[in-house]
């Protein structure tokens, strides 16, 4: 009987434990790390269709390396130049750019803290491949 009630305790210690492991909140480090494979993604998801991929070479090449101090600024270029192209290519351009600004906004204000900048090599993120 004492086994039997041990292994009920483990089975419901085990599950509220996961319970409340799903339940926890995401850190700011993990939403700015699955919103920079996002973006890159959508990056790289650009130079497909005929029309994006005419949008995307107007703008200059952006990797987001969240590890990298340069990727303030680098965003922050992006930006304006988005502003710069044509209202039809600002238009389809659109989901990645509020992304963009999301991330940048995260990273300048809640985040900050939660930051390491390992690196502050500029020309790294003009890579269009994401393999960090």
């Amino acid at each position: 009987l004492f086994s039997n009630m041990q292994l009920l305790f483990d089975l419901v210690l085990l599950f509220s434990t996961a319970l409340v492991a799903s339940a926890a909140p995401r850190t700011c480090y993990s939403r700015i790390v699955s919103m920079r494979k996002e973006i890159n993604s959508s990056m790289e998801n650009m130079q497909t269709p005929h029309f994006t991929k005419r949008c995307a070479t107007k703008l200059p090449k952006l990797h987001i390396d969240i590890h990298n101090s340069c990727v303030m600024s680098k965003m922050r270029s992006y930006l304006q130049a988005v502003e710069t192209t044509s209202r039809r290519c600002q238009n389809t351009l659109q989901p990645t750019v509020q992304l963009i600004k999301r991330l940048y906004i995260i990273m300048v204000v809640p985040c900050k803290a939660e930051l390491v900048f390992v690196t502050d090599s500029c020309n790294a993120l003009r890579r269009t491949s994401s393999t960090k």
